[in-house]
């Protein structure tokens, strides 16, 4: 069976704003991983841009990949609605500056990792910093806000537990793993020529499309594909 893999908003726009859906259809249609976006995603990355002239393209190209069938949308259920609730509850009562709760995540965000429990999918594609860091590092995360406002944030260590307990299962991988996956297997000579420029073309695209991915990582990557 394949394994599940569930797309955040950031992790789709910025694929298919670059050109670079047709390199997932590649590793979707090899039967290993599929993928799937909650009803709210298909809402904000095709629905309501679609009716946007600047979001139109990008629009277009998700719906194509949903019409060919090689993204699946999945609609909402009473079970992932509760898990929601639970993970914005959590998540946006983690941290407070001056003793107010500081928001995290937005309800989207929420509902795809809930579908990620709900399908025990246990990978999920996010690109945005701010998501992926409250799963992997929240204490990082905390140093980061801190950072960002300027002032003393405050961790509940309550809250975190029952955060862990929620997502600890979960990984998380980004537009960047998946196209220089996509690269390893073959799949660019359909899109671009399959060399070392044009991996980091394609990388750096995503970088400056709102990726959170270093250049040094970004180097890293293309040491590991030589």
């Amino acid at each position: 069976m394949a394994q599940k893999l569930v797309f955040d908003s950031s992790t789709i726009i910025s694929i298919s704003e670059k050109c670079l859906t047709r390199l997932l259809k590649g590793l979707g249609q090899e039967g290993a991983v599929s993928f799937v976006i909650p009803q709210s995603v298909y809402a904000e990355t095709v629905e309501r841009p679609l009716h946007i002239k600047r979001f139109e393209l990008g629009a277009l190209r998700i719906q194509q990949a949903v019409d060919e069938g090689w993204i699946e949308i999945i609609p909402g259920n009473a079970a992932v609605k509760q898990l929601t609730g639970k993970i914005l509850d959590s998540a946006n009562t983690l941290f407070f500056a001056k003793g107010k709760p500081l928001t995290i995540i937005q309800k989207g965000e929420a509902e795809t990792l809930a579908l990620c429990k709900n399908l025990r999918a246990h990978m999920v594609a996010i690109d945005e910093r701010t998501t992926r860091m409250l799963i992997e590092d929240p204490w990082r995360l905390q140093n980061y806000v801190a950072y960002k406002h300027q002032q003393d944030i405050k961790l509940n260590e309550g809250r975190l537990k029952e955060f862990i307990k929620l997502l600890s299962d979960i990984r998380v991988v980004r537009s960047v793993e998946l196209i220089a996956l996509a690269y390893e297997r073959g799949y660019f000579e359909e899109v671009l020529p399959r060399n070392r420029q044009a991996l980091e073309a394609a990388l750096f695209a995503l970088k400056f499309g709102g990726c959170a991915v270093s250049s040094q990582e970004i180097e890293e990557f293309l040491r590991a594909k030589r």
